[in-house]
């Protein structure tokens, strides 16, 4: 479903991206059309993202790190948090869903901004948050590990479900730790 949706996105998106890029040509515009190109690209970017985190794909598929990095640089450009991606593998989309899906549940912690550190440690993520503050909704974060996931998940919360069965279904461990400013999430 989550790739049936980003594809369906993408076609008006981009015919709104070719309708901007001729009047980028035509030279008209200016700031409007600066301020209309980087809310595009910031929606084609998130669009990418959803697609690695929601999406299905082939299992054999491989991510290239500079692709995760250009679409959260195209992601996060223009918001209060900034995502230093530091791992340079190519990884199985597998692993890459697993990341993006987290990345995803730490937004929801983060709706003020913050510096986001990814790197890989032996087979796990390691994502280390620090922000001014932060907002842990503990249920929703103790059910990435062994807890029981709360039975009326929001539409904004889908990705802590869908993290913490995919997580187990590869046998890999979670951990969460956080306090008022620092999060750390392991997968």
């Amino acid at each position: 479903m989550g790739s049936r949706l980003c594809h369906d996105l993408v076609s008006p998106i981009g015919a709104i991206g070719n309708g901007l890029e001729l009047l980028e040509l035509s030279g008209k515009g200016g700031e409007e059309v600066a301020l209309i190109r980087s809310a595009l690209d910031a929606a084609v970017a998130r669009i990418r993202f959803f697609r690695l985190a929601f999406g299905a794909g082939a299992p054999e598929a491989r991510i290239a790190a500079r692709e995760i990095r250009e679409v959260l640089d195209d992601m996060y450009r223009d918001t209060r948090s900034k995502v230093l991606w530091r791992d340079t593998e190519e990884h199985a989309r597998a692993e890459m869903r697993l990341a993006c899906l987290a990345l995803n549940c730490i937004e929801v912690a983060t709706p003020w901004g913050a510096k986001i550190e990814v790197t890989r440690n032996g087979q796990a993520w390691v994502m280390h948050v620090d922000a001014k503050r932060l907002r842990i909704d503990q249920p929703l974060w103790m059910s990435l590990g062994r807890g029981e996931l709360p039975g009326d998940l929001k539409g904004s919360e889908v990705q802590f479900g869908i993290l913490a069965a995919l997580s187990r279904d590869l046998r890999r461990p979670v951990s969460v730790s956080a306090d008022e400013t620092h999060l750390s999430l392991i997968v």
